[in-house]
């Protein structure tokens, strides 16, 4: 059985621990204070919030993910459908229907699960006032029991056609619900902050900022060491070290390297920091051909930027020094380049520092 889990939400024995966040966030979901949830990607955000609900007892849970939202129709649908979710029952999903049946809702099956959902005719969804209607339903369940309401990739509303409308809709909605926690969860940081922190949004200051970063060290490597002893290896503490400092700290990489050092080592071994090498090839071996491909959409310019970030860092770009390294010598040449890296999504400043989305991508470059 492989000992890891990464690219998704985990719980139960793949969930490592992280008891002070997990204490902080089940007191605001009691007193129904309102969270934005702020984190690198595959920091473990959502696994944390879903996992601190699971283990409330007498609240219902919420969740609806935004992540590549296409239009007011797919925000809507997507509602509908973590509104059904609610209860696990035949029940509850007849009494959806009644609930919903100005939207004309229509049964259909979850593509993934299997199991019976509701959702909504496009037509239907995409009429200025199905939002509203949906919205005012969730807000009449919200007042009969305890729940909360968990939206992930929230900063995706923005992309649809008159987001802000939308959100200014929902705003409206959520500021009547005084006793539900709503934890809005998000990985793209400029974007989150512009939607809850620019005086000029809707949503301005109406949430606690609840930042999610690196797991406490000590904590980790107790659990990641437990999760390699159930695959009968055994890793000690400078081999995890150079498993952390490889995958950039980030949680969710880390995973997937360890996943790899089980399938590149033998039952029984003490891993060395030299397997972990070996372990990276994996990686490159199953995914150098995305990598490749995403070096051709740059031009020669925009690789040597991209490169010069993977071997000497991002933190002066324009330094003379980064300009030599890259053989550019233009700041807006560089600045230009820097734009394309951060659309593409391959890199993004954070910290005083341009870090690879992908920590690997990274390793990988260097060592071409």
């Amino acid at each position: 059985m492989n000992p890891f889990k990464y690219g998704s939400t985990v719980n139960g024995e793949f969930f490592c621990p992280r008891p002070e966040l997990e204490q902080k966030l089940a007191s605001y979901i009691k007193s129904g204070q309102n969270v934005v949830v702020q984190g690198e990607r595959r920091t473990g955000k959502t696994s944390l919030v879903l996992e601190t609900v699971r283990n409330m007892k007498g609240i219902a849970l919420f969740n609806a993910d935004f992540l590549a939202v296409r239009d007011l129709a797919d925000l809507c649908k997507r509602l509908v459908s973590a509104f059904a979710r609610l209860e696990r029952s035949d029940d509850w999903l007849s009494k959806t229907f009644r609930f919903l049946s100005h939207l004309r809702p229509v049964l259909s099956v979850d593509k993934d699960t299997g199991a019976p959902t509701i959702s909504l005719d496009t037509k239907i969804a995409n009429e200025s006032t199905s939002l509203d209607i949906i919205l005012d339903t969730i807000l009449e369940q919200t007042s009969k029991r305890k729940i909360c309401v968990v939206l992930d990739e929230f900063q995706d509303i923005l992309d649809i056609e008159d987001g802000e409308r939308a959100l200014a809709i929902m705003r409206g909605r959520i500021q009547l619900d005084s006793n539900t926690c709503y934890i809005f969860l998000g990985s793209v940081r400029n974007r989150m902050t512009n939607i809850f922190w620019h005086p000029s949004s809707p949503f301005y200051h109406s949430a606690a900022a609840f930042p999610v970063g690196e797991i406490d060290e000590s904590s980790f490597f107790e659990f990641i060491s437990n999760r390699f002893a159930t695959a009968y290896r055994t890793l000690d503490r400078k081999t995890f070290d150079t498993i952390y400092t490889a995958s950039n700290r980030n949680p969710g990489y880390t995973q997937e390297l360890c996943e790899a050092l089980c399938l590149t080592t033998p039952s029984g071994a003490k891993l060395l920091p030299e397997d972990v090498s070996k372990a990276l090839q994996l990686i490159f071996a199953k995914e150098g051909e995305h990598f490749a491909f995403f070096v051709k959409q740059l031009t020669a310019l925009q690789t040597r930027v991209l490169k010069t970030i993977a071997e000497i860092g991002g933190k002066e770009p324009y330094s003379a020094r980064f300009c030599d390294a890259a053989n550019v010598h233009s700041t807006t040449s560089i600045r230009k380049a820097i734009a394309k890296i951060e659309k593409e999504e391959l890199a993004y400043w954070f910290d005083g520092d341009y870090r690879f989305v992908n920590p690997f991508f990274r390793e990988w470059l260097r060592r071409q």
